[in-house]
């Protein structure tokens, strides 16, 4: 009998926790639909209290950190559900999202990484596909950027390393000017 009791009593604690985080969500995402980010993020993670493995309120989450401009917060969130989860379309979204956070913070080889990883777990997302192409554009404008930057600044050392030869024959040819107005003038003197 106590055995009986004590599983409707884990059976309703573990009912009660979970109808929590799902109103948490719910009350998050419609918060997110307002453009009230900040609250929004306080729902989802309360909801994460209530189940921490809940993976729609961890994803959500990382969408909320990412408006609020989160992104290395939203990015490391992402990467952990990205790693747990078996869901292959909801990892698909992960990975995109991820890829949008990385190309907000710079960091464009984890954003071509996270885009390629998408599109092998979803081949026809359009979206994955078209900012994996910007992503691989801006990374080669800025590889030629940097390699025009680097021949310019080749420029600068050839100019400055002919600069300092000049000035050393300079300095030589007023030297010898020197050594000859000396030696013509012990001559005349003699």
């Amino acid at each position: 009998m106590k055995a009986i009791l004590l599983i409707i009593i884990l059976f309703v604690s573990v009912f009660v926790f979970a109808q929590n985080a799902t109103e948490s969500i719910v009350k998050g995402n419609q918060l997110y639909q307002q453009a009230q980010f900040d609250l929004a993020e306080a729902q989802y993670r309360k909801a994460l209290e209530y189940e921490p493995e809940n993976e729609k309120a961890k994803y959500n989450l990382a969408n909320t950190l990412q408006k609020q401009n989160k992104y290395d917060e939203a990015a490391k969130l992402l990467d952990n559900l990205a790693g747990n989860s078996k869901d292959n379309s909801l990892k698909s979204a992960v990975y995109y999202n991820q890829g949008v956070a990385y190309t907000k913070m710079k960091n464009l080889d984890a954003s071509i990484e996270s885009y390629k990883k998408a599109l092998r777990l979803n081949p026809n997302d359009k979206e994955a596909r078209e900012n994996l192409e910007k992503a691989l554009l801006q990374k080669k404008n800025q590889q030629s950027s940097q390699q025009k930057k680097s021949q310019s600044n080749m420029s600068q050392k050839e100019a400055q390393q002919k600069l300092d030869m000049l000035n050393q024959k300079e300095k030589q040819l007023h030297q010898r000017k020197d050594k000859e107005q000396q030696g013509a003038g012990q001559a005349q003197d003699w």
